[in-house]
């Protein structure tokens, strides 16, 4: 099958390293999966994934929209005009689709038209609404589909140097609440820890302009726990990158966690050599990862956690690779993308 993957993928983007994913299955299982140039496409993806012409012939168009409305009227009026319907599917890694919720000053609507304007304009573009979450629906329209999954062809990370007793590898997007409360806990031990880092941006202290709250944070904080700041990961080398942490938490958007939605750092954490730290409120961890997840569980006594984690660190590390092994079976992009093919 032709598929193509309309988006905004940025490399330092979370579904930018799912495209990735999908191509490689593409290739394993004898399918032609590209992006598409309907949408943006930095130069490292451009150079990275093979890209499919604006009228290129596809079996599917899968439409992914995070953040911003990034089609054209005139992007939009073309794909209507040179893609059947029936062939066009929309996933929502956001939850653009659902009625407004909240969680604390985060918001899948953050205007008062902003849920017609979204559901509309998904309506234009397709019957079909993927979401990705486990459960079920009430709306026929939206169906669960976990869209982020794991990769099959990435490497072996278990000669990787550890670098850093506590990583994390990600954008401040509404995760600077998570960090203090890590590098507060982590305050009266952090003579027991060797180097600590965020990779990442919106880390240094300036906001992106327009999205203060979202990417906030406290650079004097940072400072004085001796916590290092570095650029995103090079794409495709996100899993190898946390694999340089002995520890690496799982942060979840306040707003996606209230809606139990999944999202890649869920698995790619799993992928890399590190043991996944599970913050208390992702409730729906163990749906994901089966009972024995709470092990690696950090509670409001986060401290005592992480000194119980690190004292025992080859029992977590064995405990990782177990739920790792169980994940692949399920949740591969080869899985996937015979899922989403099912779709049409």
């Amino acid at each position: 099958m032709r598929i193509a993957f309309v988006g905004n993928f940025q490399y330092s983007c979370g579904s930018s390293n799912a495209l990735l994913g999908y191509t490689r299955a593409g290739i394993a299982m004898g399918h032609d999966v590209r992006v598409s140039e309907f949408g943006y496409l930095d130069d490292t993806i451009r150079t990275t994934v093979p890209v499919a012409s604006r009228n290129w012939e596809v079996d599917l168009l899968a439409i992914v929209y995070e953040s911003y409305p990034f089609l054209s009227d005139h992007d939009i009026d073309q794909i209507c005009k040179t893609i059947p319907r029936t062939r066009r599917i929309l996933l929502d890694p956001d939850g653009k689709y659902l009625e407004p919720q909240f969680s604390g000053s985060d918001t899948n609507h953050p205007t008062p038209n902003s849920y017609k304007y979204w559901t509309n304009l998904y309506d234009s573009l397709s019957d079909v609404i993927l979401q990705p979450f486990l459960g079920s629906s009430k709306n026929p329209k939206i169906h669960p589909f976990l869209y982020f999954g794991m990769d099959n062809q990435v490497a072996n990370f278990s000669n990787t140097n550890k670098d850093f007793d506590l990583l994390y590898v990600g954008n401040n997007w509404y995760r600077w609440h998570d960090i203090s409360w890590l590098v507060n806990a982590i305050s009266p031990i952090r003579s027991k820890l060797k180097r600590i880092a965020l990779t990442g941006g919106y880390w240094s202290g300036k906001p992106m302009k327009g999205f203060e709250e979202a990417t906030r944070s406290d650079l004097q904080l940072l400072k004085r726990n001796k916590i290092e700041i570095y650029p995103s990961a090079q794409y495709g080398q996100v899993e190898s990158t946390m694999s340089r942490g002995k520890l690496h938490p799982v942060l979840v958007r306040p707003i996606l966690n209230k809606i139990s939605f999944i999202t890649p750092r869920m698995f790619e954490t799993f992928v890399a050599n590190t043991i996944p730290l599970i913050p208390y409120y992702f409730t729906h961890a163990k749906t994901l990862y089966g009972d024995d997840v709470s092990e690696l569980t950090i509670s409001n006594k986060a401290t005592d956690d992480i000194l119980r984690i690190l004292s025992e660190y080859e029992k977590y590390r064995k405990l990782s690779i177990n739920i790792r092994e169980m994940l692949k079976k399920d949740h591969s992009y080869r899985v996937r993308l015979n899922q989403l093919i099912e779709y049409i």
